[in-house]
């Protein structure tokens, strides 16, 4: 008690030491929530919910299963979780995940074995900004980046999918998609649905917003780490990646070490987006431990294939 006293009080210290720079960090993560998160991720959570409450994601589930079930050893439900986590990006991963685990419709095992890797930077975000950035650091052919941005994640959940399968295999509803052991919850009217839907996720973009801006002004702790202004850019990114890409963006750094870091900073997603994930897992009861160890993992795979990938020839 007495260290978290000690380090609270550090931290109110620093910040009165340098109230403006404070200030400014934490106005870019509130504008960032505002005029990005808010009006790009909402709609998407919207639609998720309300196919949550009306059953349409267990049809969904039923038509990726004919093209996926061969690779993707998940339920239906489990297969819908995939495609909102890759097409939506983060954090609609961890948020489907954890609606269809608190709405009964997905076991624990299977809920933490698509958190291994369905919650990631969306393909809007990389396409709008993170293929230009390539593209002006001399790096045209970019398809080996949206590899290793989603095809190691895909990869990685085939194998979770196939150990899951295997843990699992006595159940055949996992085979074929139908969770005939879990409640099939009670449907709802779609007027419900929308109201239900509508507070529920104002909340947790309320939730997202509080922790996007204090994270945002905590990067004043890294102006006090005796390092390079580069160096400072770098460990910004792992904290906040949409401030810390442009920030690496900026430094001396040689064009192909400014890719690595930049995709590396991606792929984990910063301590911002492991904040706002464990905002959803806290609501159902996942564990966030165990996302942390899968996403650690998944990190150090794309590090490596990014290191080898930028090498200068």
């Amino acid at each position: 008690m007495l260290f978290k006293t000690l380090a609270c009080l550090l931290l109110i210290i620093l910040i009165l030491s340098r109230p403006e720079a404070s200030f400014q960090y934490a106005y870019e993560g509130l504008y960032q929530w505002a005029a990005k998160m808010v009006p790009t991720l909402f709609p998407f959570m919207m639609i998720s919910s309300i196919m949550v409450h009306s059953g349409a994601d267990l049809e969904l589930g039923r038509m990726l299963s004919h093209l996926l079930k061969k690779v993707y050893r998940y339920s239906n439900y489990g297969l819908y979780a995939v495609f909102m986590g890759f097409f939506c990006g983060f954090p609609m991963g961890a948020k489907v995940v954890s609606d269809l685990y608190e709405h009964g419709k997905i076991k624990k095992a299977e809920a933490d074995t698509l958190l291994a890797f369905c919650n990631n930077i969306g393909p809007a975000y990389f396409v709008g900004i993170i293929i230009p950035l390539l593209h002006r650091c001399g790096y045209h052919n970019t398809l080996p980046f949206v590899f290793g941005m989603y095809g190691i994640p895909a990869l990685y959940g085939m194998v979770m999918g196939f150990l899951h399968a295997a843990r699992t295999a006595p159940d055949c509803a996992h085979r074929t998609g139908e969770p005939a052991h879990l409640s099939d919850p009670p449907q709802i009217s779609l007027t419900a649905a929308l109201k239900k839907s509508c507070v529920d996720n104002t909340q947790s973009l309320i939730i997202l917003g509080g922790y996007i801006t204090f994270t945002n002004a905590f990067r004043i702790l890294l102006d006090f780490v005796p390092l390079s202004a580069g160096g400072r850019n770098i460990l910004s990114s792992f904290l906040e990646i949409i401030g810390g890409v442009q920030a690496v963006y900026t430094t001396a750094l040689l064009p192909n070490q400014k890719v690595f870091w930049i995709m590396t900073a991606l792929c984990f997603g910063g301590v911002s987006c492991i904040m706002q994930t464990s905002s959803f897992l806290e609501k159902s009861g996942l564990s966030l431990s165990r996302y942390l160890r899968h996403k650690l993992m998944t990190t150090l795979i794309s590090a490596v294939y990014y290191f080898v990938l930028t090498r200068p020839v």
